[in-house]
């Protein structure tokens, strides 16, 4: 079964959550004050720890820090499919 997500926004950060389950596995937020944005997915399968947090980079505008975190999913899924 392929996973689908959707993003959702509060304030300034951005939540990438698994639409069947609602479980988060991904977020973007600005790095404080400035206009970097950092992307970060949540790898943990049925609780979060800090292992379970993977920082994808700092990105230069959302939408790359959005696309990011995206990708990391979509290979995600292929991967499983292809076991």
């Amino acid at each position: 079964m392929i996973r689908e997500f959707k993003w959702e926004r509060f304030g300034d950060k951005h939540y990438y959550y698994d639409i069947m389950t609602g479980k988060i596995v991904g977020a973007v937020n600005k790095i404080a004050l400035q206009e970097v944005w950092i992307s970060l997915v949540y790898t943990g399968e049925l609780s979060f720890t800090i292992h379970d947090e993977k920082h994808l980079g700092q990105y230069i505008s959302l939408d790359y820090a959005k696309e990011a975190t995206q990708r990391f999913w979509d290979i995600q899924n292929r991967t499983l499919l292809e076991n």
